[in-house]
């Protein structure tokens, strides 16, 4: 990972023109969240402003900055890049979750602070987190109009106007029409008169259209404010309709200019009236604007996160040929480094992490419907591997030597669906430690894999599940098991997810979730072994899993013998399907080596 990505003084230039907007605002603090206005995990470049301030450029993290203090918050994923990225001599570290930001202000705020913060870029909950360590404090939490760093970043990129295409009927199963009565009949049951709907995502898949405002995600920056009776006012740039919007079935939708998303809103709402608007991924400012109009906020996750993240049978279908395609480019790739590390090596021209990015890459771009990557593809060799979310640059791209242990985290978007995938691969024998946390990894995936569960099961219940051949033997990770995957939509996709905090989200049939448990070692290896899965109705009326992603598991890292014979019948079964439905996809040495990585394992 590269080290600060300005030197140190530029960074202390920055801070220096902060702390003099502080002064001239009256504010003693300023957090700088990495959220843009739609709260979401990526940023286009005209809202990294976080990246811009600190050099920091993971997914998740926040600063707040004082005349004396500078303080990052991430989480685990990310404890080893922010070191390697911000200069340790300038910024303090602190959990973003473990020890937030509301823990600091009441243990550091001072009497009488004002903390200030841009309301479009900190969903409600977390503001309202973040008012209560500060007034523990007795200071004050203040949301300001204009964004401080938006007045110091001179040359910041010009806001997202990616065109916006329309998404088949094809691909998306459902249409428009039907979509938007769902969701005013849900609003309705509710007994809520609007809904705020921020994001992108979830309005792409509302409107059934698609487009290219932040990397990997194939969603429009927008806004949308839809009535019980399923009146639609969409605030989007009219720079994203370049051929104008007709044809888009959208005849009845009030199409409107982004910035006058608070204001309609105000107008919109009248005394008394409920609104519906989603606490962890709406801007606060919204929440403001609906309690000044004297409307009555429901704070609760939106009913089209919920019914998106239920795919139709085109959907699921997509998603199941998305993968089938994907595992051919995975396999293509495996049997390259399979091939050629250990002779590249010897060689002394060893494969580079880029190497493998670039293949990855190649090997998607020659399947039919592949849009783009679905992430920066994680190419990590050894101690690289221990930062979840690596993403190679210039100066960190590793070797992949015979010793190596490498991880390769990668997903692709296509016409149909979207996937993602990880697997762990050595190329000469390991260590028996890494071979025991290799092997514990695997059978904390096999359980999840097998589970079958009631209705009214939810993520969190389930998460130990694949911890606990780890926790045996004192280990754990730092990450969810499982995310929710979208539909040619965002590669972390909610509501649901499997994950060790409370999620108050039933899992339900036709949601996919990835299947990822892992262990890490600072300095040295990472391990990770990730499927997608749907989950389905069993025959016994409980639900469980079924395979999406069809790649062979590395089997020369495991210790066989830390394997119970169910979960030597899980992975014979498992490579024997890959065999089955990938095997027509290839010929001459790679149909051999498929053979080979797919045989049943020997006994132990």
């Amino acid at each position: 990972m590269a080290k600060a990505i300005g030197d140190v003084s530029t960074i202390i230039q920055r801070l220096a023109g902060l702390r003099s907007s502080l002064v001239e605002h009256g504010l003693d603090a300023y957090i700088v969240p990495r959220f843009d206005a739609h709260q979401g995990e990526y940023c286009a470049p005209h809202d990294e402003r976080l990246a811009w301030l600190t050099g920091f450029t993971g997914s998740a993290g926040l600063a707040l900055i004082t005349q004396d203090e500078a303080i990052l918050f991430v989480d685990g994923r990310y404890s080893v890049q922010v070191r390697e990225q911000t200069p340790a001599e300038i910024f303090s570290y602190e959990h973003l979750f473990d020890g937030p930001l509301e823990c600091w202000l009441q243990a550091h705020a001072r009497s009488g602070w004002r903390v200030g913060f841009d309301a479009m870029l900190l969903p409600t909950s977390w503001v309202k987190r973040f008012e209560g360590g500060a007034e523990a404090a007795q200071a004050q939490l203040c949301p300001i109009e204009e964004n401080l760093i938006d007045g110091l970043w001179r040359d910041q990129p010009p806001k997202p106007a990616s065109e916006i295409t329309r998404m088949s009927a094809q691909y998306a199963g459902v249409p428009f029409i039907q979509k938007r009565q769902q969701i005013a009949e849900t609003l309705k049951a509710k007994g809520c008169d609007w809904l705020v709907e921020t994001q992108p995502d979830g309005l792409a898949w509302l409107f059934n259209v698609r487009a290219t405002d932040v990397p990997f995600n194939p969603v429009p920056h927008s806004f949308a404010v839809i009535s019980k009776e399923g009146q639609i006012f969409w605030f989007v740039s009219s720079e994203k309709f370049p051929h104008g919007s007709d044809g888009f079935g959208l005849d009845d939708v009030h199409i409107l200019p982004p910035e006058d998303f608070l204001t309609k809103l105000g107008q919109l709402v009248k005394p008394s009236q409920r609104v519906l608007i989603d606490p962890d991924f709406a801007p606060y400012a919204a929440n403001q604007m609906v309690t000044n109009a004297g409307g009555v906020v429901l704070l609760e996750r939106g009913p089209i996160a919920l019914a998106k993240s239920i795919k139709n049978r085109i959907e699921l279908e997509g998603m199941a040929n998305a993968c089938k395609a994907d595992s051919v480019a995975w396999i293509n790739t495996l049997y390259w480094l399979d091939t050629d590390v250990e002779n590249r090596d010897r060689a002394g021209d060893p494969i580079s992490e880029m190497d493998v990015v670039q293949r990855i890459l190649s090997e998607r771009k020659q399947i039919e419907g592949f849009r783009e990557l679905s992430f920066a593809t994680i190419a990590a060799s050894d101690s690289n591997g221990a930062m979840c979310h690596y993403s190679v640059t210039e100066e960190s791209n590793a070797p992949l030597k015979r010793s190596s242990v490498f991880l390769l985290d990668s997903g692709g978007q296509y016409e149909c669906g979207t996937t993602d995938a990880t697997r762990t691969v050595c190329f000469a024998p390991v260590s028996d430690e890494v071979r025991k946390a290799y092997t514990l990894v695997l059978k904390g995936h096999i359980r999840l894999a097998m589970l079958t569960f009631p209705d009214g099961t939810q993520g969190h219940h389930i998460d130990a599940i694949a911890r606990q051949p780890l926790w045996q033997h004192g280990m754990d990770y730092d990450h969810g098991t499982g995310h929710g995957v979208g539909h040619v939509l965002c590669v972390h996709e909610g509501p649901q997810r499997i994950a060790k905090p409370f999620s108050p989200y039933d899992l339900q049939p036709g949601m996919i979730v990835s299947n990822e448990p892992g262990y890490y070692e600072a300095n040295r290896f990472g391990i990770r072994i990730e499927n997608l899965v749907k989950i389905k109705r069993c025959d016994n009326g409980f639900m469980g899993f079924e395979d999406l992603t069809l790649v062979p598991i590395q089997r020369s890292m495991i210790d066989v013998s830390l394997l119970d014979a169910l979960e030597r019948q899980w992975f014979d079964d498992y490579h024997a399907r890959v065999w089955a439905e990938m095997s027509p996809y290839f010929d001459g040495e790679r149909l051999m080596w498929l053979e080979k990585n797919t045989l049943a394992l020997a006994p132990s």
